[in-house]
């Protein structure tokens, strides 16, 4: 039986832009996060910062004395790996620990002002990275995309 060859166009030279993608709504969410970090590396090239080291700073930032185990859960990072990473945040001085008094094994996280610095020094970035990725959206547009997010959050438990 004779071979079929089926000629297929290169996708490094394809459009990505025409290709087709599923419904699932899973495929967007995925893109559109893998578009943002590349675009968030990009933006904080040369600073050292990464999308979670910056996720924690600004939570801890806005939710001072917020305890260690609540940002693993939320971030759905296995406690250990919470815990070096906190422990190196501790080391830069860009956080401080301090012992829960009614639970001597939990730890609640405040921003240092070495933190709050590095995250204000960064906010000129933070912006310019908003406006490229909502720049399209107007304000109601970028507060339903917020509930909407916030509402597929809440669908999945922890």
């Amino acid at each position: 039986m004779a071979k079929t060859f089926v000629a297929f166009p290169d996708l490094a030279e394809a459009d990505v832009a025409n290709i087709v993608l599923p419904d699932y709504i899973g495929v967007h969410l995925r893109l559109a996060q893998l578009r943002t970090f590349r675009e968030f590396f990009r933006v904080f090239e040369g600073t050292g910062m990464t999308p979670g080291v910056h996720t924690i700073l600004q939570i801890i930032r806005d939710n001072p004395g917020i305890r260690q185990r609540t940002i693993a859960e939320l971030l759905m990072v296995r406690e250990p790996n919470m815990t070096r990473l906190i422990q190196s945040l501790q080391a830069e001085h860009l956080i401080s620990r301090a012992v829960d008094k009614s639970d001597r094994r939990a730890r609640h996280l405040i921003l240092t002002d070495k933190g709050r610095g590095l995250l204000d020094n960064l906010a000129q970035r933070v912006a310019a990275l908003e406006k490229k990725l909502l720049g399209s959206l107007d304000a109601a547009q970028r507060k339903t995309l917020r509930v909407c997010l916030d509402q597929i959050r809440a669908n999945i438990p922890y």
